[in-house]
């Protein structure tokens, strides 16, 4: 059986200069994952949100943690003091291989038994199931112009 797996991968803590692969994972991610779940038009709206300014300072002041290959960005997450996870995005090419779970993981020891909350795409929606998070409701989230459907999830102690 073919272990499906990313074993070469490391987590670290993010810092400025990782910006720029962040918002390629994050663009790569919503384009080619999200395709079956949002229409192009959707698509575009969610990807034009990401203001490089912005994510940086929310990274820098939140427990942000870039998984990384031979200095390639290939996930991220940043997570709040609240227990809001903010943002979870994992290269295509490395998606379903263990890394999504292991940024998850590495949120959820941050956040040391708080309530964890998280609002989940539809695409994402099973991952956050099968890490016993719950849907709460469904949500209809403006984006340019656009509707997004997402769910809002959370996971209790």
């Amino acid at each position: 059986m073919k272990d499906n797996t990313d074993k070469n991968f490391l987590l670290r803590k993010y810092v400025p200069s990782d910006i720029g692969g962040i918002l390629h994972v994050f663009e790569s991610s919503v384009t080619e994952l999200c395709e079956n779940d949002y229409s192009p038009a959707q698509i575009r709206a969610w990807i034009n949100c990401a203001d490089e300014r912005k994510w940086n300072a929310e990274f820098l002041s939140r427990h942000t943690t870039v998984a990384v290959i031979d200095d390639e960005i290939i996930g991220f997450c940043d997570t709040e003091e609240n227990g809001h996870i903010d943002r979870l995005y994992v290269s295509p090419k490395h998606a379903g291989k263990g890394v999504g779970a292991s940024l998850i993981k590495d949120a959820e020891s941050f956040l040391c038994g708080k309530e964890i909350r998280v609002e989940a795409s539809v695409t994402a929606k099973p991952f956050f199931q099968k890490l016993v998070y719950r849907v709460i409701e469904a949500q209809r989230v403006q984006r340019r112009g656009e509707t997004l459907i997402n769910y809002k999830m959370i996971k209790t102690a």
